[in-house]
């Protein structure tokens, strides 16, 4: 009699086990990256880098890259967007707490409202690279490379705490117990 209840009580604590299992692999399959701009291009090398090195083997490259937006400019015939590069997140999102990787100009063909683009927004653009231009840091000469990028990706506004408010969080916390007492999962949206 007690050897069958213990195997029922076995048997009952690996079917709780093995549903709270099947329901963590359901409810992470319905988590989101959120609204990740494409990532079309290399990462992993940066405006410094082909600064230093001139565009001799780069242009023409794809890349994606991003930073704090330093100006905006209209030209006649496009839009120049300065940008202090920093890495990216695995959304593409700039990590302003990282070291800068350098500068760089988005050079969209058309117009854009710079009016929308004020400095300080963080963007992310993927594209070609174009080749260089000479500019200014403060008072010291230095060539930007240039991005050309169809669509440049500007990130909502932090809110407070430095959460961005559109973009869903998904957790899921999974509990013990022993004696067999407890157990559980959680969700937070």
């Amino acid at each position: 009699m007690i050897d069958e209840l213990i195997l029922r009580l076995i048997q009952a604590s690996a079917a709780r086990a093995a549903t709270g299992a099947v329901l963590v692999v359901a409810l992470t399959g319905c988590a989101t990256t959120g609204n990740c701009p494409e990532a079309i291009g290399e990462r992993d090398l940066t405006p410094a880098a082909v600064t230093a090195a001139g565009t001799a083997g780069f242009t023409g490259q794809l890349v994606q890259w991003g930073g704090v937006l330093v100006e905006a400019r209209n030209r006649e015939e496009r839009t120049e967007l300065e940008v202090l590069g920093y890495p990216l997140d695995g959304c593409g999102r700039p990590r302003t707490q990282a070291a800068s990787v350098g500068r760089f100009l988005i050079v969209k063909p058309g117009y854009l409202e710079t009016a929308d683009l004020r400095p300080g927004r963080l963007i992310t653009a993927s594209g070609r690279i174009i080749g260089t231009e000479a500019g200014r840091v403060a008072d010291t000469p230095y060539r930007l490379p240039l991005l050309e990028s169809f669509s440049p990706y500007l990130w909502p506004a932090e809110a407070a705490g430095g959460a961005t408010p559109w973009r869903p969080w998904v957790t899921i916390g999974v509990g013990g117990g022993s004696g067999g007492v407890g157990g559980g999962v959680g969700v937070t949206f």
